[in-house]
Parts: structure tokens; sequence; C-alpha cells
């Protein structure tokens, strides 16, 4: 069992508008896709940013809303599909610059349903003695992979960064989690070029294989599918039902679908909260960063129930539940 101590997000420099797509790629039918999953705005990081400063800011305000330093901190866990360099981990960055020396610091990479996945797998380590705090950040720089030219992929994301400092609470209340996968959808959205598979050369440049593609399209549905049995199973870990939770923070790709979700269930929307309308799609760091703008506009309080629901292209697929 853990507690939140504090959260923290952090956005990039550039703002950029639908507007700016429709100039490139025309309004209609743009407008209309917009306008139906619910993406406003989005910011991208600048030439002298990377998913390892999106994450130490983070890292920082997470910590000073906590009132810890890095010397409290036993374990950093990054969740990045976007990494700063291939080696070493984006961590070992991240935590260089905030001062941490933990006995404990890596990446996780299951795409955007890392940061919920990366929650849970630091959760585990925290036993009040050797691990006390852990600092998990979600980041996201997925605007230095775009292919500018591509009005199906670059609409789409925004970068960001958001953090949890998660510590060990015993009298906090359950916890519970679940995770899944099916690797067969591996192929249908990713950065295919850059790793062992294909290296970058003439070749990868030439195709753009270095830019994240969408190969495939997943089923419409899927998330909407998936969603619900992954919750109720669960809150049922803890025997209890998804009425039962006070705050829903989803995978933020598509606002149609977290309604569809909620009014499944009957909860009211009230007790969920969208960030794409002013950030866009910002992947690893998105559940964390709804969290915290949630927190911060009051629609979460200490004592609520929380469940946090994600998904990622593989796909991989993540959900828990505590008390914040």
């Amino acid at each position: 069992m853990f507690k939140i101590s504090g959260t923290g997000m952090y956005l990039p420099k550039n703002l950029i508008p639908n507007e700016h797509f429709y100039k490139k790629f025309g309004d209609n039918p743009l407008k209309m896709v917009f306008e139906r999953i619910g993406h406003g705005a989005r910011y991208y990081a600048d030439k002298d940013e990377s998913s390892a400063t999106l994450a130490i800011n983070a890292g920082r305000e997470a910590l000073k809303n906590a009132g810890l330093t890095a010397g409290d901190i036993d374990l950093l866990v990054i969740s990045t599909d976007t990494p700063s360099q291939l080696s070493p981990a984006t961590a070992a960055q991240v935590g260089h610059e905030l001062g941490i020396k933990s006995k404990g610091a890596f990446d996780v990479n299951c795409a955007c349903a890392g940061f919920v996945t990366a929650v849970d797998m630091a959760s585990r380590y925290l036993d009040g003695q050797e691990y006390k705090h852990a600092l998990v950040i979600g980041t996201y720089a997925m605007s230095k992979h775009l292919d500018p030219d591509d009005g199906n992929t670059s609409i789409l994301f925004g970068d960001g960064a958001g953090a949890f400092i998660i510590s060990h609470a015993p009298n906090q209340g359950k916890t519970a989690s679940t995770l899944k996968s099916d690797g067969s959808y591996w192929d249908f959205m990713g950065i295919y070029g850059g790793g062992t598979a294909r290296p970058v050369d003439e070749s990868v440049l030439a195709d753009r294989t270095h830019k994240v593609k969408v190969p495939k399209k997943f089923p419409a549905t899927l998330n909407s599918d998936e969603w619900p049995p992954l919750i109720e199973k669960t809150m049922a870990k803890i025997g209890m039902k998804p009425q039962d939770a006070q705050a829903y923070v989803f995978t933020q790709i598509r606002k149609p679908t977290i309604i569809e979700v909620m009014e499944k269930f009957g909860i009211p929307l009230e007790k969920t909260h969208t960030i794409m309308e002013k950030w866009g799609y910002t992947g690893s760091a998105c559940v964390p960063m709804a969290f915290h703008d949630m927190v911060q506009q009051g629609k979460v309080k200490r004592g609520d129930r929380v469940v946090l629901c994600a998904s990622g292209g593989g796909y991989s697929m993540a959900a828990m539940t505590f008390i914040y």
C-alpha cells in the first residue's frame, strides 16, 4: 500500500494549435476529426529539450509539492517510449540532473501503458525500510519522431511529462492492479527504424521509418471493449465495483472512448478528466498529467479512491486502483 506524496508536470515551449494543421492540411475533414476526438492544441519540445529535460522539470515540481528532496528518493522509474537515447536509460540522466542517488533507476517501455505499469512496479518495492519513496515519471517527446507531412500522425501527438512521488503507507487502504498485453499488435504502430532490427542508414532515412508510423489500423473499439473488464477485474480484487471509485483517469487519445466507458458503468463524467483539448495526446505522460491537473482543479481530494487505466501500442494495457 502506498500514498501519492506529490505530483508534478511540465509542458515544453512550443504551442501548436489546431489552426496550424488546418493551414497545412485543410480543415475539411480535419476539423471534424478534432471535434470528434477532442484534441484542441498541443506543445512540442524545443531543440534544446528532450524527454529527459521534460522529466527533470516534472520531477522537480513533484519533489517540491511533496516537500521532499532528492536525497529522500529511494527509487526512480521513468516511463517512456521516446527515450533521450537508446542507451543508457533516460533515468540515468534524469537522476543525475535531479541529484538523486537512489538504490535503483531504470526505464520502462510498454508504450502509453508504461506509466501505470511503472507505478505498479515501483509500489511493489516500497517496504518502509529500504524503499520509502519512489519517483515515477512519464515523459513523452514524440514530436521529435513526427513526420510533419504525415497528416495521420502529426496531428495527434503532443509532448510533456508528469510525475508521481509514491511513498510507503501501510494504513492508506487497499490497492490492486491488472496488466494485459497482446503482442500480435506489435506492428500496428511504432517507430520501427533506429533500433537493432533496422539501424539508422540511408534506407531508413529514405523510407522515414525513424518517424512514427501506423502501418495498420487498430480496431476502432479496442479500448472501449478492453477497458471495462480490465477495470472490473482490478476492482474485484479488493471486493469493490467500478462505481465505488471517486476518480478516473484514462489514456487521453479519444474523448468519446472515455465518455463511453464512464457511461457504460453509469458513473458521472465529473469523476473523470480530460486534457487532450489543451495538450493533445501525450502518450506515456498523459495519465500523470491528467491526474495532476485534476488535483490542481480540486476534482480529486485526499481519501478518494482513484482508478488509472491506460493502453499503448504493442499492445499493452494496465489498470490500478488506490486511495489518494
